[in-house]
């Protein structure tokens, strides 16, 4: 994480593949209103200022696209998502021009900060019924008051990863707390991820993110018998390759299986268990921040980004799922096993997780409840 961020990750810290702003700002409306738009430029070409997991930029992917354009990216990897809102509390937001979102933040970024422009869906003719799967074309999470705020473009899951050499399979996330797992789980600082987790294995996974109270702390209570199991709370995904390569390691409560191919490259093979109570879905999407100068440009790699060809490149790169349906069969057959496509719909029929509500209804915990119980938890380790 850069150092201009963490001060504002020790107070609020969130990470992904999540975050939002502290919530007494949020409330107040102290950093909403200005963010100006500066003019954007008119054609496909010229530098693209671009914000993006790691491993999720296309550098490769649309290596062909940027020498044909005339396309030049800078590109910042995002550590925890509110890196990228940080860039926006202050008056002056850098000229982004291209961000990802997770779907939890879709409402604070389009209605609450009003960060987000939309986007020309014209220019992003890949961004049709006939390509994508249904659930995510023109929902409420990326399009709303007849606009395209985002374009989801990548899709997965967090959930459990283990070396298969060193223990079998674990069918639960309870499986977990055996005593021979003491020492030798990692969990990782991941919010977005974790506090569903908290609730499942508190038994209260039907009503995340609204918990009460008392509810927030006996996820809690329950999420700490795993943190006495863990060798680390992991701060990135590097942290947790090193531990897993060295074996001192061998399962994660919940993590993105982005680092399978990581650890394949350093001699160590990890495997994906689905839990009863099941994994952490996600989607993250494309979306144009206010101060992007470059839309032309940005929206046409969007459009490409769209593409089936680079929708199976980038997924099986990154061991996640395209949102092309015409991009599976462009997979290998690994790739295409990994999740049954057929079943979509019935995956997504829950809904995908938010956050807890921003402010007190007098019921639920808050987000900001949830900040300091996540605090109090990492200083416990």
């Amino acid at each position: 994480m850069s150092k201009e961020n963490q001060g504002f990750s020790e107070a609020f810290n969130l990470s992904r593949r999540h975050a939002v702003l502290g919530m007494t700002g949020l409330a107040s409306g102290v950093f909403f209103g200005r963010l100006f738009a500066t003019p954007a430029q008119a054609a496909v070409g010229g530098e693209l200022q671009v914000m993006a997991w790691e491993g999720y930029d296309l550098t490769n992917e649309l290596a062909a696209w940027r020498e044909a354009n005339g396309v030049t990216v800078t590109s910042t990897s995002i550590a925890v998502q509110d890196d990228v809102q940080t860039k926006f509390i202050a008056g002056n937001p850098p000229p982004i021009d291209l961000a990802e979102y997770n779907q939890a933040y879709s409402d604070l970024y389009i209605k609450t900060m009003k960060i987000v422009k939309p986007i020309d869906a014209s220019k992003v003719p890949n961004y049709n019924p006939d390509n994508l799967f249904d659930v995510f074309y023109n929902k409420p999470t990326w399009f709303s008051d007849g606009q395209l705020w985002g374009a989801p473009y990548l899709w997965g899951f967090n959930t459990i990863l283990y070396n298969p050499a060193a223990t079998e399979a674990p069918k639960s996330y309870t499986d977990l707390l055996d005593p021979k797992f003491k020492g030798k789980i990692a969990i990782m600082d991941d919010t977005v991820s974790t506090w569903p987790v908290a609730a499942r294995v508190a038994g209260l996974g039907d009503k995340y993110p609204l918990l009460t109270k008392d509810e927030l702390g006996a996820a809690f209570t329950e999420l700490t018998k795993y943190r006495d199991q863990a060798r680390l709370i992991a701060l990135n995904q590097g942290d947790l390759v090193n531990f897993m390569v060295s074996g001192e390691v061998i399962a994660v409560l919940c993590a993105d299986p982005s680092i399978l191919n990581q650890t394949v490259d350093q001699g160590v093979t990890l495997e994906m268990a689905i839990p009863k109570e099941g994994p952490v879905l996600w989607v993250d999407a494309w979306f144009l921040p206010i101060s992007a100068d470059n839309v032309e440009t940005a929206q046409a790699f969007m459009n490409e980004a769209l593409s089936p060809e680079v929708q199976a490149k980038v997924a099986m790169a990154v061991v996640q799922a395209p949102v092309s349906k015409k991009a599976v069969a462009l997979m290998d057959e690994k790739s295409q096993k990994r999740i049954d496509y057929s079943q979509i719909d019935a995956m997504f029929a829950a809904g995908l997780p938010g956050i807890p509500p921003l402010e007190s209804d007098g019921t639920h915990a808050t987000y900001d409840d949830w900040i300091q119980a996540w605090q109090g938890f990492k200083a416990g380790m």
